[in-house]
């Protein structure tokens, strides 16, 4: 390795692990007066509301909040600056930048165990968005809606703002739960599906299609440059990585999005400055960005954890079970996605079984049935909420291939869910077996692979 790559290296490792370290001592914001009380305040909506069938649930960047006295009425304040998780009705609805009033009591956060016996650590996953307290059962009203301030606020809010259109768009052309499916492929809005169904697509390992994974986006960054191969090169590349920043905002911006979005803007680089792209290093560089920027998701974020393990398992598995797959035939790609799922499922398996106790045996084959038309699937629901925006009649022609393409999808689901021991169940086990795993198939890989390199 040259000096300068062993320098740039350490610099950005060390970054991370200072980071990180430090992040092991975060103390929370003291809101501790506000406890127990019945508290009022202002603040404005910092993120796009996720809206279930229980109500809706944002975070808030409060202002000013105060304890009312419950004899007196007296108001006296007892936070501010801080951020707070709240819960509130379904209805009015609430969008990124409102202003808006709240009433409720504060309380913090508490850890809770899953039916399997696994706790969750809940304070840990709401502390990486600076998130220490919560207000559940909130009453909130609209004091002023808005776009943001700056010119990133007002480009967030016009995209969220799209989005909304967009699925809006979906629902009224497609019904239920076709739309919900429909939203989650293209923008990652995976709420209106409801808890059963997202069960059923865990239980067949396809719950990654439906939250957004590198899979989706990178459909989305392959149809992107295809739409954008006519243009000269320097244009088409710099247009390409900004629609896939944009793209990123639109849909949440969550760590799978983040890494995937941040792993195809290195690969444009490297395109624009003529290098040789390394996808290894890039997901490496990827994760050190995000560690230092929030080093709280390397230990809280589910989503950073596995989308970070999936990669790996691309990366290392992939080919060489391509390689030794010849009996499986590759029309339709169907050898590439047998090696690529086996792959993914070999590398986060035992996290999975750790973080969860449940792990799908037949993901493999619902994958290979359904995966190859999801392409085909995401275009044409893309088509039916744009043209909801251009002309809704026309909407409808694209919405009868999506609807029947999406029909195909969750017929398939549900069926296969329903399959007896369609996913194991285990135990609740120690996560040092779960690192032993990944230590000795490190080792394992790093010993074939330097044998093969010595018998060249």
């Amino acid at each position: 390795m040259r000096r300068g790559t062993f320098v740039f290296w350490s610099i950005f490792t060390a970054a991370a692990i200072i980071r990180v370290t430090m992040s092991l001592h975060l103390v929370a914001p003291d809101a501790s007066s506000c406890l127990k009380h019945q508290n009022t305040g202002i603040g404005t909506v910092v993120v796009d509301p996720e809206r279930k069938e229980s109500g809706q649930v944002f975070i808030v960047a409060v202002d000013k909040m105060f304890a009312v006295d419950a004899t007196t009425t007296k108001q006296t304040l007892c936070a501010a600056d801080i951020s707070i998780r709240l819960k509130t009705k379904l209805y009015p609805r609430f969008s990124y930048g409102d202003m808006i009033s709240f009433t409720g009591k504060l309380s913090k956060p508490f850890n809770f165990s899953s039916d399997t016996g696994r706790q969750f650590d809940y304070k840990g996953y709401l502390a990486k968005d600076d998130v220490f307290y919560e207000m559940k059962s909130a009453v909130v009203e609209l004091a002023t809606s808005s776009s943001g301030h700056s010119f990133t606020e007002k480009i967030t809010s016009a995209l969220l703002h799209l989005k909304r259109g967009f699925v809006n768009n979906l629902e009224s052309t497609l019904g239920e739960p076709h739309a919900a499916l429909a939203a989650g492929l293209v923008v990652g809005e995976k709420s209106a599906l409801g808890a059963d169904l997202l069960d059923d697509f865990r239980i067949v390992g396809l719950i990654h299609i439906v939250v957004l994974s590198g899979f989706n986006i990178t459909i989305v960054g392959v149809a992107m440059r295809r739409i954008l191969s006519s243009l000269p090169r320097v244009w088409g590349i710099v247009i390409g990585g900004v629609g896939i920043v944009l793209f990123g905002v639109l849909v949440g911006g969550g760590a799978t999005v983040i890494r995937s979005c941040f792993m195809a803007s290195i690969a444009l680089i490297a395109d624009l400055i003529r290098r040789d792209y390394s996808v290894s290093r890039a997901l490496a560089f990827a994760a050190l960005i995000m560690l230092i920027q929030n080093p709280l998701i390397l230990l809280h974020d589910p989503s950073f954890q596995l989308s970070f393990l999936a990669t790996m398992g691309l990366i290392l598995l992939a080919g060489p079970l391509e390689e030794r797959f010849g009996w499986v035939p590759e029309r339709f790609g169907m050898r590439g996605t047998v090696a690529t799922c086996l792959a993914t499922q070999i590398f986060v398996s035992p996290f999975i079984l750790h973080m969860m106790g449940q792990i799908s045996l037949i993901g493999i084959v619902v994958n290979i049935i359904v995966l190859p038309f999801i392409p085909a699937t995401m275009l044409l629901v893309f088509l039916t909420g744009a043209l909801g925006f251009v002309w809704p009649p026309l909407s409808v022609v694209a919405g009868w291939g999506a609807h029947f393409l999406l029909s195909y999808e969750l017929f398939m689901v549900e069926h296969f869910a329903r399959v007896p021991y369609a996913a194991a169940h285990v135990s609740p086990f120690s996560g040092w077996w779960v690192a032993g795993f990944y230590v000795v198939f490190c080792a394992g890989y790093w010993w074939v692979t330097r044998g093969r390199k010595n018998s060249l």
